[in-house]
């Protein structure tokens, strides 16, 4: 059985796997040597359409500032890609690696992205997408359906709320206040649900919803027009 130890941080080396298994050293000088030759400034290689831009090569993202003396070549910067609707690809080094990043107009600041090399991507192609299966056009209408009725011209983060943060806090304070904690138990994992039955579902519920909304307006309207029925006739009494 392996003993637990602890390990100094001076202990730690960092490594490189060169295949499989198989890692060469690098001690923090010849790191340090290595990110000292390379440029920390951030070169702009080229422009390109920020709709031609997959959100899967994206990592992390952060707010650039304009930096003293830089204010109007920063303005300019993101005046330009705005009204171009064009993005900026570059490179820096940070943290000892060298960045593709990508950095568009954010409002009025500019928002760097850092990004996922190409062949850190997994290809579409190995993964089994169903592509043989045969797909009806009354299916693919009803699918089409579904997005429609679900459809918003915004798109509006407010509206979407990290619940499981809301928990974990909740839980924090009781646990500061000395109060028991009871964790909830996991929902059981319902059957497999055949997609087609759940889009006709979601459309009949959201149509009997639609309806009994339609229904309420109508109720509403007609006693619109009914008091105002009447109170044309009140006016015409005392004429």
């Amino acid at each position: 059985m392996a003993e637990a130890k602890l390990i100094d941080r001076s202990e730690l080396v960092h490594g490189f796997e060169i295949e499989k298994g198989q890692y060469v050293t690098f001690t923090n000088e010849e790191l340090k040597k290595l990110e000292s030759g390379a440029s920390r400034e951030i070169e702009i290689s080229e422009f390109i359409p920020i709709s031609e831009v997959d959100p899967v090569y994206f990592a992390s993202s952060y707010l650039l500032g304009c930096g003293s003396g830089g204010a109007k070549a920063y303005h300019l910067l993101n005046t330009a890609m705005t009204k171009s609707q064009r993005a900026a690809l570059a490179k820096f080094v940070m943290r000892s690696k060298e960045h593709l990043v990508l950095i568009r107009p954010f409002g009025d600041v500019l928002m760097l992205h850092t990004m996922h090399y190409a062949d850190e991507i997994r290809q579409a192609d190995a993964i089994d997408s169903g592509a043989k299966a045969s797909v009806g056009a009354s299916e693919l209408k009803l699918a089409e359906r579904l997005i429609d009725d679900l459809s918003q011209a915004k798109f509006k983060p407010e509206k979407f709320e990290d619940t499981y943060r809301e928990k974990i806090l909740k839980m924090a304070e009781q646990k500061a206040a000395g109060q028991k904690v009871t964790v909830p138990s996991a929902p059981k994992r319902g059957k497999v649900i055949d997609l087609m039955s759940a889009l006709k579902n979601s459309l009949e519920a959201r149509g009997k919803r639609d309806e009994a909304a339609a229904g309420e307006n109508e109720a509403t309207e007609g006693n619109r027009v009914r008091n105002s029925g009447h109170t044309k006739s009140r006016r015409r009494a005392r004429s």
